[in-house]
């Protein structure tokens, strides 16, 4: 992929003017990851902004007992825990590829942070990206606050089908071409697996979400809407 097709899919690149895309161009460098490959790993040191370009990502943390839980789930354009780069911290998660040949492009703080003083045009445009992610965050406290599983599995699914879906080639609906297990789906929902696979295969059964070979399909996403309200029936 060239640069130019890169920053087309990068929301922050795109908006920057001309002159400022120039200048950060020189210091933006391109990975592509393997699915389960990980863009850096918790505790390490943090020096670089990193926007997801193509493919999907999560972010996890370890538990008490080893275990790693998924905490959000990244889609193309965005950035990707810009907090602990901020603040000059170590990472507070790990992230790792969620998807076959995904693509991410990083800067260096440095050289961000110099282009930020310099520019009104790239804070502004770095302001936005920061605010949305603030916001895909409460939205994130809500779908875990949300009471009944079912409900917080189906605020899942609508997010990520806003965030990553596609129409789906054949039978309909939204794709979401994100190959998720039962247990990452329990990880996003705060749940146990076999919760998970009881509302699955309902959803399932009445016709409203399907599983894909790599990916999920929301079929009906009107009766989706209405399970995460709890008003279905």
């Amino acid at each position: 992929m060239t640069f130019p097709e890169a920053v087309e899919r990068v929301p922050f690149l795109r908006a920057l003017p001309p002159a400022d895309l120039e200048r950060l161009r020189f210091y933006v460098q391109s990975r592509t990851l393997a699915r389960g490959e990980r863009v850096w790993s918790e505790s390490e040191p943090s020096s670089e902004f990193v926007f997801a370009v193509e493919g999907c990502f999560k972010l996890v943390k370890a538990g008490e007992n080893g275990r790693e839980v998924i905490v959000e789930v990244c889609g193309p354009g965005e950035l990707l825990c810009a907090s602990a780069v901020c603040s000059f911290a170590p990472y507070c998660c790990s992230s790792l590829a969620l998807d076959g040949e995904a693509l991410v492009l990083s800067v260096p703080r440095r050289d961000l942070l110099e282009l930020l003083e310099r520019s009104p045009a790239a804070s502004r445009a770095f302001l936005r990206e920061v605010t949305g992610r603030e916001m895909r965050l409460a939205r994130r406290i809500e779908e875990l606050g949300s009471g009944q599983v079912e409900r917080r599995i189906a605020m899942l699914l609508l997010r990520l089908a806003d965030q990553v879906g596609a129409p789906a080639p054949e039978g309909g609906g939204i794709c979401i071409p994100i190959q998720f297990s039962r247990q990452d789906l329990a990880d996003l929902v705060g749940t146990t697996i076999e919760t998970t696979i009881r509302v699955m295969t309902r959803l399932g059964r009445e016709g409203i979400v399907h599983t894909l070979a790599r990916g999920l399909r929301v079929s009906d996403r009107r009766r989706l809407e209405d399970v995460a309200r709890g008003s279905a029936r």
